[in-house]
C-alpha cells in the first residue's frame, strides 16, 4: 500500500501543485519528506525504506536529480516529473516508472498514481538500477526551444525575442506575432499547430483557442466571458476580443496555477 512519500521539486508553485492533487484524490497519502536538491534528495535516499513512493523532478536547481540516483540502487517507485517533451524519455520505458509534463495535469498525475498503485507489491519492490541511470542519461536530451523568430513586415526582415512577444494569432491561413508594449505586428514562417507543440515553451506560452497563443507572462487579468468563456488582457492590442475557448477554461486555469 502507497502511504508515505518523498517529493523532490524546487518550484513553489509546483510543489503546491503536487500537494493540492494529493490532499484532492489521495488524502490518506502522507508526504514525509522533500528535496529541493540533488544533495537533500541524497540525504533523503539513505532512508529510501521509509518511502512508498518517490515523486521526483528532472530538473533541479543545481542539475539533473539522475546524479543523487546514480549514487544508490533505489527500491522505491518513482514517478518523474519534467518540462520536456516525451521523445526526449523513450528511453524510460521500464514498468516501475511513469513520467508526468509539466505544466502538471490533475488527470495525467492521478493517471500516474494508479500505476504505481497496480505495480506496488511489498514482497517484490521494482528497483532503478545505476546502470539503468546510466543509460537513461545517455540517451536523455533536453528538448531546447526558440529565443527568437524572424520576422517579417513588408520587405524588412527582423527578429524578435520570445520575451517580447505578447501573443500569436493566425488570419486567413497566415501566422502574425504581436509585440508586447508596441501592439507591432509580424509575420512568421510557422502555423499554430508547429510553435504549440515543437517550437514554444509550454511552461510560457498556451493555446487558447484555435486562433491564438499567448505568451503568460503578458497576462495582465482575465475576466468571464460569454458561454463560460474567459476574456484576457495582455501587455498588447488586439483587434479582438482575446478569449479563451470553453472546453479550454479548466486546463487554462490549472496551467496559470503552475
Amino acid at each position: 500500500m502507497i502511504k508515505h512519500l518523498l517529493v523532490v521539486e524546487d518550484e513553489p508553485l509546483a510543489l503546491t501543485r503536487i500537494r493540492d492533487i494529493i490532499r484532492k484524490y489521495r488524502p490518506d497519502w502522507v508526504i514525509e519528506e522533500t528535496a529541493q536538491s540533488i544533495s537533500e534528495l541524497e540525504q533523503s535516499l539513505q532512508n529510501q525504506h521509509t518511502f512508498d513512493l518517490i515523486l521526483c523532478d528532472i530538473h533541479l536547481a543545481d542539475g539533473l536529480s539522475f546524479k543523487a540516483f546514480q549514487k544508490a540502487k533505489v527500491h522505491v517507485p518513482v514517478i518523474f516529473i519534467t518540462a520536456y517533451d516525451a521523445y526526449a524519455l523513450q528511453s524510460f520505458d521500464h514498468n516501475c516508472i511513469d513520467y508526468v509534463l509539466k505544466p502538471i495535469q490533475e488527470d495525467r498525475l492521478v493517471q500516474a498514481f494508479e500505476k504505481v498503485e497496480k505495480l506496488h507489491h511489498p514482497a517484490k519492490q521494482p528497483s532503478l538500477s545505476p546502470e539503468f541511470v546510466s543509460s537513461f542519461l545517455q540517451n536523455y536530451s533536453q528538448k531546447f526551444f526558440k529565443k527568437r523568430f524572424l520576422t517579417k513586415s513588408g520587405s524588412k526582415l527582423s527578429f524578435t525575442a520570445v520575451e517580447d512577444i505578447a501573443f500569436f494569432y493566425a488570419d486567413g491561413g497566415i501566422t502574425f506575432l504581436v509585440e508586447s508594449g508596441t501592439s507591432n505586428k509580424f509575420i512568421v514562417d510557422h502555423s499554430l499547430n508547429e510553435l504549440e507543440n515543437d517550437l514554444l515553451d509550454p511552461n510560457k506560452f498556451y493555446r487558447i483557442n484555435r486562433s491564438f497563443i499567448i505568451n503568460l507572462d503578458n497576462l495582465i487579468e482575465m475576466k468571464p466571458y460569454h458561454n463560460g468563456r474567459l476574456a484576457l488582457s495582455l501587455k498588447a492590442k488586439s483587434d479582438e476580443t482575446i478569449v479563451v475557448a470553453r472546453e479550454r477554461v479548466n486546463e487554462f486555469k490549472s496551467w496559470i496555477n503552475q
